[in-house]
């Protein structure tokens, strides 16, 4: 049985998963994931593919541990919620009511024509904020 941290942990009553890291990530708490070609997990970049979900605010490691929170290696498992609604880290100011997107490291952006959409805001926030979504999968035309 792997080593598991649950300091802290509260349960979470949406419909979660768990996957392995395909790399090492410096901190993947609250941000967006897809799948990599051989079916693990990483920061999505961008909105051109489809997304996984939004990686737990728990997941990685806690600083209990005297490493920096959040932070997984390769191969770990990351626990991700894949719909109801959550808690996105913003990349930039997002308006409450807008279709949210992949933005640099994971972090929500405004979605465009294309994008692949992980859900609608449920708050206004500006950068480096939590924003609140509604996590409704879908590619925006």
């Amino acid at each position: 049985m792997a080593n598991r941290n649950f300091n802290g942990v509260q349960i979470n009553q949406s419909t979660t998963i768990t996957e392995k890291a395909a790399v090492d990530m410096d901190d993947c708490r609250n941000r967006i994931l897809a799948y990599n070609e051989d079916g693990n997990v990483v920061l999505a970049s961008d909105g051109s593919k489809p997304f996984v979900g939004v990686a737990l605010i728990e997941s990685g490691l806690n600083d209990i541990s005297g490493k920096k929170s959040g932070s997984v290696a390769s191969g770990e498992n990351i626990d991700i919620q894949i719909k109801d609604i959550g808690y996105i880290l913003a990349g930039s100011d997002i308006p409450k009511g807008t279709e949210v997107t992949a933005g640099t490291d994971g972090m929500a952006a405004v979605a465009a024509a294309g994008d692949h959409v992980i859900g609608l805001s449920l708050s206004a926030v500006e950068k480096e904020e939590y924003c609140r979504v509604q996590i409704t999968k879908y590619q925006k035309n």
